[in-house]
């Protein structure tokens, strides 16, 4: 696989076709703008999903707006813009790579600090709220179920699949996942138990100590409550960086790739669903994609057998998170053995380490769980019988086929995925013209086309918003990317600007 088969795409704004591009543009802003005009006063409810709810899923109204003004968020949202500017400065040009990883290190501040100021709505504050939510049994129960299992992670692993059931009244959650987000909180509050200097740190950054001062084993619960739910956020905002590097992995210039990962910070679904298990998979997931893409160009069987292990244990990683990574990494995967197929040494490659990567995810996933007393296989068929059962079954699936793309355009951001569409139309296109088809153009196929059949198969259905966040980056990636130097600065500071401007005010007047 050589560089330049993965920028044989023409670049979206030099196409020598301006007509097509200010059609193009125009259908990107004026859905972007009808929907910001619309989202304040709620004049098109079904953008939140489908009524009634329960069983539909639909995402709250906030009337009237945040009860504190969004005010940080919107100056760290505008320090995004300004990094997306950077890249086109003179002294970035000069130096690419060493300006995108400098660029890239400041918008992981900024992206997370986006996260937090996005909570700043409330009245409690930002970190407050966050505890709330972690502590929460229905907004994330994997806290309370690491606080009622207690802190011994064998007899979590042992009794985890014959619990799974009376979860699934205390800890809805948790009740439908594998035991990686239980052992998590676990770990957070066990750390929190052993340095009282960090539980009163925290639970005074968050306003808590003092008004809820309580038995050191509750305080030292809620700070590890606090603790992980910070570390989720910021590992959710991290997946820029893989993201960034599978994008010049594909073929874009080092600070078109930066780019990517700036946009990324503003993705609405990653923005205002904090703390999200969701987004802290998208990393591992995004990670593995990024090494299968290497092993494709690796220049020796040792270095492929290396990038696949590594790529497994980060799938690893991932199954242990959510069983939905299964489809996740496959989607993933399959994107990345579609843009190296052109080349049949790349191609050989890849399909080495992909299936040398699924084993390692397999054996670390399920083979030491089991070794530890887990009933892995068992644990799965429970969680996703009540999750079938639970949130599955009661939803129609022909409404479903229709509103799960809809909450995926509209948390990966519309203007990204209106233009997706005209990337994707115009691959499509080309598909059935004489030829190899380009890479960037198999890779984004594959990527929809794994989506598609996501959707078609009805597993998920609802909340889509959040639940497919991990696939996010590659739809992104899909939906911008056209050439080694695409996004350019102007089109990413347009495509940045709109996506900010709805994120903040999806998170201002959607109760997510």
């Amino acid at each position: 696989m050589t560089k330049g088969e993965g920028t044989r795409d023409v670049p979206v704004l030099r196409d020598g076709a301006r007509a097509r591009v200010s059609v193009r543009w125009l259908a990107i802003v004026g859905i972007s703008l009808a929907a910001a005009a619309a989202i304040p006063l709620d004049l098109l409810p079904w953008l939140r999903g489908p009524a009634p709810y329960p069983p539909e899923w639909q995402w709250g109204y906030r009337a009237g707006g945040p009860a504190r003004p969004l005010t940080t968020a919107a100056l760290l949202a505008a320090v995004v813009l300004a990094l997306l500017a950077a890249t086109g400065a003179r002294w970035a040009q000069r130096r690419p790579r060493a300006a995108a990883a400098a660029l890239l290190a400041a918008a992981t501040t900024a992206g997370w600090g986006l996260q937090l100021a996005a909570l700043e709505r409330d009245p409690a504050g930002p970190l407050r709220t966050l505890m709330a939510r972690a502590l929460s049994p229905s907004i994330s129960s994997y806290h309370r179920a690491a606080v009622e299992e207690g802190g011994d992670p064998r007899a979590l692993l042992r009794d985890h699949a014959s619990r799974l059931p009376a979860l699934r009244s205390t800890a809805k959650h948790a009740a439908t996942h594998p035991p990686g987000p239980v052992l998590f909180y676990q770990a957070t509050v066990a750390l929190c138990e052993g340095s009282p200097a960090l539980t009163d740190a925290l639970l005074r950054a968050a306003d808590a100590s003092r008004r809820d001062s309580q038995t050191a084993e509750r305080r030292a619960q809620r700070a590890g409550g606090l603790l992980g739910a910070l570390v989720l956020g910021l590992l959710g905002v991290l997946t820029l960086w893989p993201l960034a590097r599978l994008s010049e992995a594909l073929g874009l210039e080092p600070l078109a790739a930066a780019r990517v990962g700036l946009l990324w910070t503003l993705v609405p679904g990653l923005v205002v669903m904090s703390p999200a298990l969701d987004a802290a998979t998208a990393l591992p997931v995004a990670a593995c994609a990024l090494l299968l893409a290497r092993a494709s160009r690796a220049p020796s069987r040792r270095s492929v057998a290396i990038h696949a292990a590594l790529a497994g244990a980060c799938g690893a990683i991932a199954l242990l998170a959510t069983y939905g990574s299964v489809a996740f990494l496959a989607i993933a995967g399959g994107a990345v053995v579609a843009w190296a197929s052109g080349e049949p040494p790349a191609r050989a490659r890849v399909l080495a380490a992909s299936a040398l990567a699924a084993t390692i995810t397999v054996l670390l996933a399920f083979g030491v769980p089991a070794a530890l007393g887990h009933q892995p296989l068992l644990a799965m068929r429970t969680a996703l019988g009540i999750h079938r059962a639970a949130f599955t079954l009661p939803r129609s699936y022909a409404l479903w086929l229709v509103f799960d793309p809809l909450d995926l355009a509209v948390f990966t951001g519309l203007p990204v995925f209106v233009a997706g569409l005209w990337a994707l139309r115009r691959a499509i296109r080309r598909a059935f013209v004489a030829g190899p088809l380009p890479a960037l153009d198999r890779f984004r196929l594959a990527v929809f086309g794994g989506v598609a059949l996501l959707v078609l198969a009805g597993v998920v259905r609802g909340e889509v918003g959040r639940i497919l966040i991990p696939l996010m980056p590659f739809v992104l990636v899909s939906c911008v990317v056209e050439g080694s130097s695409a996004p350019d600065r102007d089109e990413a500071l347009g495509l940045g600007a709109l996506l900010a401007t709805l994120t903040l005010l999806i998170d201002a007047y959607w109760l997510a």
